[in-house]
């Protein structure tokens, strides 16, 4: 069965999103304001005096993009959801170290390995690790794959901050689709596989990474990491141009057994009904 279901996040006290409008998304990390480019918003701004207060913000020029940060504010800082505590920073492109939208993936997460014990969790294209450490204290075995080393050392950052010991996951900075068959190869299994593909990106060694061509071999391989007992599989989207539906029915090709639910994911503006959609998802449950 394959259903829709669209998620709309709304803040809490360490992030909300302010206003969003004309290209742009004004969000609050903590105690910071930040302005950044959002394509989804072309809107009108709905409080333009609020942007007069944003902290940072990151600009486009014509020696290439960067942040603007007002003079004082740190350039690296903490930000916590429930027991999840991550760094951020303003060292990178335009992305901060989060992704706050998908912080219902990271509750339901948590309240099924609280649920079942000795569960076993690939996460693929693994960034900061939000997903990750959400398994960790749930008291999961987690295996963290990004071909970033810089992101790889905030990922360990992370989970010292979270409470963590230093074994708790085992990351691997690697081109996700070449670990992946690696996995197969040596037969390991999981009951949960969360995926967060970039529409392009490369490896450690210079391997590409395309979506239109790289998703539907890696869903092929699949099937083959899950274990008999497995639980739930996340395919989440963001920029790469195609519909929720297509992500719901890729999955359901992968695993026709089971059901699929899949929607858009937005985050609902302070003191307002707007949503800004963010991304989209497909989730598989047996």
């Amino acid at each position: 069965m394959i259903t829709r279901e669209d998620k709309i996040i709304k803040g809490w006290n360490n992030y909300e999103l302010l206003d969003s409008g004309e290209g742009r998304k004004l969000e609050r990390f903590s105690s910071i304001v930040a302005d950044r480019p959002d394509p989804q918003a072309l809107w009108k701004k709905e409080n333009p005096k609020d942007w007069v207060g944003a902290q940072a913000q990151f600009v486009w020029a014509q020696r290439g993009e960067r942040w603007k940060i007002e003079k004082g504010i740190p350039e690296v800082w903490s930000f916590t959801y429930k027991e999840i505590k991550l760094e951020l920073s303003f060292r990178g492109f335009k992305h901060l170290g989060v992704f706050p939208e998908h912080s219902h993936q990271w509750d339901e997460i948590i309240s099924l390995g609280k649920k079942n014990k000795g569960l076993r969790m690939l996460n693929l294209f693994g960034y900061t690790g939000a997903v990750s450490i959400a398994g960790a204290l749930a008291g999961m075995a987690v295996t963290h794959i990004d071909a970033s080393k810089t992101t790889i050392a905030t990922v360990k950052e992370n989970m010292k901050l979270s409470g963590l010991p230093g074994d708790s996951i085992r990351t691997v900075c690697e081109d996700t689709l070449r670990y992946v068959k690696r996995l197969v190869e040596r037969g390991e299994q999981f009951e949960l596989i969360v995926m967060d593909p970039p529409a392009f990106g490369r490896g450690p060694k210079g391997e590409v990474w395309k979506i239109e061509e790289s998703l539907t071999e890696l869903l092929s391989l699949i099937p083959k990491l899950l274990s008999p007992k497995a639980k739930l599989v996340i395919l989440n989207g963001y920029a790469a141009e195609y519909s929720a539906r297509t992500f719901g029915e890729l999955l359901h090709e992968a695993l026709p057994i089971g059901n699929i639910s899949y929607g858009d994911i937005g985050i609902q503006q302070k003191n307002s009904d707007r949503v800004l959609t963010t991304g989209i998802y497909s989730k598989w449950e047996k």
